[in-house]
């Protein structure tokens, strides 16, 4: 079997069980570990990340899937949880254990003891991860612009602060 053909197998695999996978997800992380247990909406959110992330795993780890298509996807959500106050570190710990989750499913599948080259296995390996790393990144990046737009916002008001108090302190000197 082709590595090329071993990995969209893998992937619609994956697919196939996405609400499997997503379930341990869900249940590890937001109950066994209580990442995110402050946000109010956790479990809804988690879930639509995960849905995203597996019901598209064949378009995700595709060679043909533009950067750019991952970019937008995960600026947007970078934005939308800055935005919500959650924790950047938290949320990078919950795309560490959905890959991880993505990786103990396939072990514990009849499909991990099918006689396959080491080749495919690390090719397989190296699509999955990058598309996390570019998914982390590209949420990073979201989250940043958020906060320096935030950062800018407070400045401006720490500014007419300043220029305000400036201003009756002047008054008042004379």
């Amino acid at each position: 079997m082709e590595a090329r053909t071993f990995e969209m197998e893998f992937a619609k695999f994956i697919q196939k069980f996405h609400q499997d996978i997503r379930d341990a997800f869900v249940e590890d992380t937001f109950h066994k570990r209580e990442l995110l247990a402050h946000y109010q909406l956790a479990r809804e959110m988690l879930e639509e990340l995960a849905d995203s992330v597996l019901s598209e795993f064949t378009v995700n780890i595709d060679k043909k899937t533009s950067v750019e298509t991952v970019a937008d996807r995960y600026i947007q959500l970078g934005i939308r949880c800055c935005d919500d106050g959650l924790s950047y570190s938290e949320m990078v710990r919950v795309f560490i254990l959905l890959k991880r989750h993505i990786w103990l499913f396939f072990q514990e599948s009849n499909f991990a003891g099918q006689p396959f080259d080491v080749r495919s296995i690390v090719a397989l390996n190296n699509r999955t991860a990058l598309f996390f790393d570019r998914a982390m990144y590209y949420f990073l990046v979201g989250f940043e612009q958020t906060q320096s737009e935030i950062k800018t916002e407070f400045e401006e008001l720490y500014n007419n602060f300043v220029d305000r108090v400036s201003q009756d302190v002047r008054i008042r000197m004379k």
